[in-house]
């Protein structure tokens, strides 16, 4: 593949974004140029230009910095509760199946999955298997072999190597979770049994009678989770982010997710997936936040008009 795209020099950057923000003065420009870099800039530029009908003008450099100043105040908000979601949903995955199974390293026995994930459809169920096989499990028995062998990098596990107390066990679920990123918890859940996934669910959300069908949007919930928390780990731009599909709980108001895949519908699964009294706070910060911005968070679509009301009528687990 060819090359075509060559690198520019701070100046032709700033001139460049006049193609999005109308500015006179360059220093202010210059400056967070330097600090962010073009390519970041650029993004946000793109997300107002693409506002101009709806406002009636090309974005100004006012609208454009509050609108960076508003995305990085957002992104640290809804990382702090994939973050709630991420300690919370390992914990009681660790809880719920070391002490169902009885086995504390659980995760490393295949028994306990079902590879095909019990895809009705032969090239779905042959494509999970495989991923299983050669990718997923491979991927679990290397983790937990890295953890106990990295002196530098975690010499917290000196117990689990040789010379240790217990050199010859395999580590446990709730110190291997420790440090198993959010997509490998993810991607665990989606394979495990169906019996020990639902083991889960009425561990951390007691008072239902959990099906398959809630399990299935769950993983829905899960990977929602997972790529926001991405998005805001990376400092990615969350406004206007659009990404993997939401299924709704069929016991929620058909209105509450308009649609599945914008920012609003990984609101809606945090709040499905996080304990009642977090849910509660993640709508009322979200709504001083959006009080205090100084943009119209409406008007240039980040949110629906009426998110608060939505919801506020999504059901909890």
């Amino acid at each position: 593949m060819l090359n075509t795209e060559l690198p520019i020099d701070l100046e032709q950057q700033v001139s460049l974004m006049k193609r999005y923000v109308s500015f006179r003065q360059k220093k202010k420009f210059r400056d967070f140029l330097t600090y962010t870099g073009y390519f970041r800039a650029s993004r946000y530029g793109k997300f107002l230009l693409t506002k101009v009908e709806t406002l009636g003008f090309k974005a100004d450099s006012k609208l454009f910095f509050s609108t960076y100043d508003f995305d990085v105040q957002l992104r640290q908000l809804l990382f702090k509760y994939c973050t709630k979601v991420e300690i919370f949903f390992k914990s009681n995955v660790s809880n719920a199946l070391s002490l169902k199974t009885g086995d504390a390293a659980f995760y490393l026995d295949k028994q306990y999955y079902t590879p095909s994930k019990g895809e009705r459809f032969k090239v779905t169920r042959e494509k999970n298997t495989r991923f299983f096989g050669k990718k997923f499990y491979p991927s679990l028995r290397d983790k937990e072999e890295q953890l106990r062998k990295d002196v530098v990098k975690h010499p917290e596990l000196k117990e689990y190597r040789k010379g240790g107390s217990r050199h010859k066990n395999l580590l446990p679920v709730w110190a291997a979770f420790t440090y198993f990123e959010m997509g490998t918890i993810t991607m665990m859940y989606s394979y495990l049994r169906g019996d020990l996934r639902k083991a889960v669910l009425d561990y951390a959300y007691p008072g239902r009678n959990y099906k398959k069908e809630v399990t299935k949007q769950i993983d829905t919930w899960l990977d929602a989770i997972r790529n926001l928390r991405n998005y805001c780990a990376h400092h990615s731009m969350v406004i206007g982010m659009t990404s993997s599909v939401v299924i709704p709980d069929k016991r929620d108001p058909q209105d509450v997710l308009p649609t599945d895949t914008d920012l609003y519908s990984r609101i809606y699964a945090l709040k499905k997936l996080l304990p009642q009294k977090d849910a509660d706070a993640l709508g009322d910060e979200l709504s001083k936040l959006i009080s205090k911005s100084k943009i119209d968070v409406y008007k240039i679509g980040i949110l629906p008009d009426n998110w608060k009301e939505m919801y506020d009528r999504i059901n909890y687990l």
